[in-house]
């Protein structure tokens, strides 16, 4: 009897859990569509919704942003990455791609992405409040090296944000590179009025003024060297023209006789 009502407990315990595991079973099963449906409804949303769309592709943006500056920069890659699968258009992800496979070694990946994101700012030129677009602009042109095309962005970048430093600053690098000195000793000094305490800018000014005056020593050089070729040209020309004392005089030539 003991024994029978054992079993029967038992048994009782097994069913028990059995409906209970099929209950959480049920509950994950559920749990998991509908977490399956939120995400597919929320690809859906971000397809239909173009401006969504860029607004994820910004905060991925903003996300790679962090990482590049901790030097994390593969994980940087894939959020870059992301944002251009949201928004292909989105100009600073590929600029921002460049400079993280730059930093990866990555030569010609980076290049591709730097050509990529000039071909997209310019295409948002007709947006010329942009003062940011500028900037990053001028960036993507220093990193491929067009010094030339990066002053005219950096210019026009701080004609829309003159109150920031760090475009005054690039401008004064770029413009130092083309060894357009005194251009580049107004853009650092600007940028030290803005902030006194950048020593970046502080180093450009002194190797501009250095610049600079390495200009003016080798023009006063030409100069001088000039002027010694003009004298030194009107000296041989007076010798030329009035015989001295040292000439050799015309011999006299004998008559001849008469036959």
């Amino acid at each position: 009897m003991t024994a029978s009502r054992t079993e029967l407990c038992a048994k009782l315990v097994v069913c028990i859990a059995a409906v209970f595991l099929s209950a959480a079973s049920m509950a994950c099963r559920k749990s998991a569509n509908r977490n399956s449906n939120s995400n597919t409804g929320a690809s859906s949303a971000t397809a239909n919704d173009p401006e969504q769309a860029k607004r994820q592709a910004q905060a991925l943006v903003d996300e790679g942003k962090e990482l590049y500056k901790n030097d994390q920069d593969e994980q940087a890659v894939e959020k870059f990455k992301q944002a251009i699968v949201q928004d292909a258009n989105n100009a600073e992800a590929h600029l921002r791609l460049g400079m993280s496979y730059a930093a990866l070694d990555k030569k010609d990946d980076a290049e591709a992405e730097y050509k990529k994101s000039i071909e997209l700012f310019k295409k948002r030129q007709s947006d010329s409040k942009d003062g940011n677009a500028a900037f990053l602009l001028g960036e993507a042109h220093s990193f491929l090296h067009q010094d030339e095309d990066a002053v005219r962005a950096y210019r026009q970048a701080t004609k829309l944000t003159p109150e920031d430093e760090e475009t005054w600053y690039r401008l004064g690098m770029a413009e130092t590179r083309l060894a357009q000195y005194p251009e580049a000793i107004s853009a650092f000094q600007k940028a030290l009025e803005l902030d006194p305490n950048d020593s970046r800018a502080s180093d450009g000014l002194e190797n501009a003024q250095e610049g600079a005056q390495r200009i003016k020593e080798g023009k006063k050089h030409a100069e001088e060297m000039l002027k010694k070729q003009q004298e030194n040209a009107n000296a041989n020309g007076n010798l030329n023209n009035n015989p001295g004392s040292s000439a050799k005089p015309t011999p006299k030539r004998t008559p001849r006789k008469p036959w």
